[in-house]
């Protein structure tokens, strides 16, 4: 059971947490103490949401990578060939960032080649927008006069991955919307970033002009909606299993 600070307490941890990142609750709810208890509201309903969406990712990584290695082999992500820019850059991160266990021979980093990186440790250590990319419609490779469009929707797409999620209707578009839409939860969980506003949608306004926000029991809906294109079974119990909607009833 969570215990909730006393007042002491809560007036103690303000200087510790500063100000400047009270201030959005402290707006919302009237008073200092009130704005701290609403701000730890903000961390245990960020952990609840880190937890749905660390399943919906691996899923969704896991099932995507499948069909991308069935229709071109257990090194896909080396085919320059099929990946625009922007997808090359992610994937020549990933592969910086990777390290290997030192050859005990020589007691130096083993040496890095498709061989000896097992695609398991490409496919986990690539980041969520990474993948999300693969699921956009592609842009372009190369500059000037050797610049190319790349077409997602009849590559990846068509040979491959609307394989992975057989429940979407078979639209890459439908896909791209919800990945994009648990993206952007994901980014603001990570940073610790205020959710009492909902999400808001980068590039997207409404008819004001105002950035478009999520509610957070759509965002929640989103991310199941994601597992669910792979899976309704899972989807369904990691519903049944979810913290958030307990903690979105019992917001201070």
């Amino acid at each position: 059971m969570q215990t909730q600070p006393t007042a002491a307490q809560l007036k103690l941890l303000e200087p510790l947490i500063s100000l400047p990142r009270l201030a959005p609750y402290v707006a919302a709810t009237g008073t200092p103490t009130a704005g701290m208890e609403l701000y730890l509201w903000n961390v245990r309903l960020s952990a609840a949401f880190g937890e749905v969406i660390a399943l919906a990712e691996i899923i969704l990584r896991n099932a995507m990578a499948e069909q991308l290695a069935t229709a071109y082999g257990d090194t896909w992500y080396a085919r320059a060939d099929l990946f625009d820019d922007r997808t090359m850059a992610g994937f020549k991160t990933t592969w910086r960032n990777i390290t290997l266990p030192a050859d005990p021979a020589t007691g130096r980093p083993a040496q890095k080649t498709l061989r000896a990186v097992p695609a398991g440790k490409i496919v986990a250590e690539s980041t969520f927008g990474c993948w999300v990319n693969l699921l956009d419609k592609g842009g372009t490779r190369g500059d000037g006069p050797y610049k190319k469009n790349v077409d997602y929707d009849s590559t990846l797409w068509r040979k491959a991955l609307h394989k992975a999620f057989p429940n979407s209707g078979g639209r890459r578009t439908t896909v791209f919307t919800t990945a994009s839409h648990v993206r952007s939860l994901r980014n603001r969980v990570a940073h610790h970033e205020p959710l009492i506003d909902g999400v808001p949608l980068p590039g997207q306004a409404d008819r004001r002009g105002r950035t478009r926000r999520l509610t957070l029991s759509d965002a929640h809906a989103e991310i199941l909606r994601l597992v669910e294109y792979v899976d309704k079974d899972v989807a369904a119990w990691l519903d049944r299993n979810s913290r958030v909607p307990d903690l979105l009833r019992t917001r201070p």
